[in-house]
């Protein structure tokens, strides 16, 4: 019993500390990988998993924190198979998703309505920003990666582009 009332005091999204609307609405469950036809291979034949055409954004321009504007290359894919979807990305190297790479292979994406005002909120309440899809002056685009501590990499994703995603996953 000492163990979990450690455990709840110690992680503030237990407890409710902390106000998170995003997980409530969480989409998918993104990891990056070094290989994405190998991890799409071997997704497929030990959870039988379909995938989205895999896209490429080369460049995609990003915003840091650190440095500014910056670019990422980036290969991504979608599981057809959802309500939370598992999203494979292969970066290249030296791109601004270096970054996000320093904090974690992992994250949860979840839409939400404002990027820039959960951002906003989130950075109220410790959260620290590592990657958006724009500089703070344009509301950090239309997504956005946050974390707070060592706690888990939560990916911001603007309602208006849920349609583009979901014709994506779909096709």
């Amino acid at each position: 019993m000492r163990a979990v009332r450690r455990m709840l005091a110690a992680n503030p999204f237990i407890v409710g500390e902390y106000d998170v609307k995003a997980f409530a609405r969480l989409h998918h469950h993104g990891l990056i990988v070094p290989d994405i036809a190998r991890a799409m291979e071997g997704m497929t034949v030990q959870f039988g998993l379909d995938w989205a055409p895999v896209r490429k954004f080369e460049p995609l321009r990003v915003w840091t924190p650190e440095g500014g504007w910056s670019e990422a290359h980036l290969t991504v894919t979608y599981s057809r198979q959802g309500p939370i979807h598992f999203e494979l990305i292969e970066v290249l190297p030296g791109g601004a998703y270096d970054a996000l790479l320093a904090v974690s292979e992992a994250h949860v994406g979840a839409w939400v309505d404002d990027v820039g005002q959960e951002v906003e909120t989130l950075m109220a309440q410790g959260w620290r920003l590592i990657v958006a899809g724009a500089s703070p002056k344009h509301r950090y685009g239309q997504m956005a990666y946050m974390v707070q501590g060592e706690g888990p990499v939560l990916e911001l994703v603007g309602e208006p582009i849920r349609p583009m995603i979901e014709e994506w996953i779909g096709a």
